[in-house]
């Protein structure tokens, strides 16, 4: 190998290897104690580099390229008259552009070779049709409020309209500029700052996604905007399904206070989203038909379901059969605080308090009805869950013994309480 020291004729940086007009160089450039060696020059308007160890291996790189580009100028002096009449005409064409012919020339050729000999200019006519320069721009924020209006004048579940208003919201509110220049780099940033799990990474992409689509219709992103394709999906392993025993509900339901304990018995017997419950009227827990009737503007994914109301679960809600109006009164946050207080109000002596788990009541509804029905479809059908996702998060989680405890833990009940019987009905 060639290093500075074995040649000190060299020692003068830059060399410069000259053909013609034309001249490449060769700097210095020690990096980390090493010899380095950087041959640079100009070509189509932009400066290229090359680094070698090798001080002779940098030179014969730079007589090379000196080379070649003198074939190139001594090939422009043998032009014919066609050739300059051709050559003349080429560069008119493209005066009003402002492109010199060499980089004309590159880039029909880098765009023939990504076509694959397909027609330029059809591609060129295909993208101006799919990117109109007369297309509306449209700041972010207010095709989010174009969105959810038209949305909402489809007749969408409450539920659904919330999650969208919620997760497009805050796209709106981080990215205020057009809809047009949001990239999927813009968009992974949004999703890595909040910190999303799995599921709800994946559940505000799906939200953006239709977002996205709603502004194709409308016109103010391209048909084949795809920057979606770019926000990967985040495959959601699940976690552990929480549930109570039998036993711990039982003491649930005994320390809940009497506006707490529908709700209470909804979930855990009939599956009933916290959502659902509080959206729930009285009316639409038919005691005499043995169902519990979610409509369409009630369920969370907009599908109205029948949920059957156990023996058990009958028997706790026929102190409340006379009510009217909403069966939770009160906000979210007071329902969540009176459940949980509830909950630590199980303490006793010998017994530690139960701890209030998240979604734990439907989770236990789903997971005993499975075990003592033996039916995946049936229940997704009660619950408003898809099949997949009870036979993937549910199926043998408890034994039907104790499924059989779930559904007979009733209340005692009170001599002037009349039970109604869809058999007498």
């Amino acid at each position: 190998m060639l290093k500075l020291s074995d040649m000190p004729k060299f020692r003068k940086f830059p060399i410069a290897v000259k053909r013609g007009s034309f001249v490449v160089k060769i700097y210095y450039t020690p990096s980390g104690g090493y010899d380095r060696f950087t041959v640079t020059y100009t070509s189509l308007g932009k400066r290229r580099r090359h680094t070698f160890s090798d001080l002779r291996d940098a030179r014969i790189q730079a007589e090379t390229i000196a080379n070649k580009h003198a074939r190139g100028q001594a090939d422009a002096l043998l032009l014919t008259n066609t050739d300059r009449l051709l050559y003349v005409r080429a560069v008119q064409t493209l005066r009003p552009v402002k492109t010199s012919l060499d980089r004309a020339a590159a880039d029909f050729a880098e765009a023939h070779r990504i076509l694959d000999g397909r027609s330029v200019i059809e591609a060129a006519r295909d993208y101006a049709r799919r990117h109109p320069k007369a297309a509306p721009t449209k700041m972010l924020p207010v095709v989010v409020d174009e969105f959810l209006k038209a949305k909402c004048d489809q007749g969408l579940s409450h539920a659904y309209l919330k999650d969208l208003r919620y997760r497009c919201g805050r796209l709106a509110k981080h990215l205020i500029c057009p809809i047009a220049s949001v990239t999927a780099e813009d968009i992974r940033m949004f999703f890595s700052e909040l910190k999303l799990s799995a599921r709800s990474h994946n559940n505000f992409a799906i939200a953006v996604t239709t977002l996205f689509s709603f502004a194709k219709s409308r016109g103010y992103l391209p048909k084949d905007h795809d920057e979606m394709a770019g926000v990967e999906k985040i495959k959601d392993l699940g976690g552990e399904i929480e549930i109570y025993s039998p036993a711990e509900m039982q003491r649930l339901l005994a320390a809940a206070s009497d506006d707490v304990l529908p709700t209470l018995a909804i979930g855990g017997f009939a599956g009933l989203r916290s959502a659902e419950i509080q959206r729930l009227e009285w009316s639409d827990v038919r005691f005499q038909d043995r169902f519990i009737q979610i409509t369409k503007g009630k369920a969370k994914n907009a599908a109205r379901r029948l949920v059957p109301i156990t023996d058990n679960l009958s028997d706790w809600l026929a102190p409340y059969a006379a009510l009217q109006g909403r069966v939770w009164t009160h906000s979210s946050s007071y329902l969540y605080q009176c459940q949980a207080s509830a909950a630590a109000r199980t303490k006793t002596e010998n017994l530690p308090a139960v701890d209030w788990k998240h979604n734990a009541l439907r989770h236990s509804f789903i997971s005993y009805r499975v075990a003592i029905t033996q039916d995946v479809n049936k229940v997704a059908l009660e619950a408003g869950n898809s099949p997949a996702m009870i036979f993937r998060h549910y199926r043998e989680l408890v034994r039907p013994a104790d499924a059989t405890k779930w559904f007979s833990l009733s209340p005692e009940k009170p001599a002037n309480v009349v039970v109604y019987d869809s058999k007498e009905a």
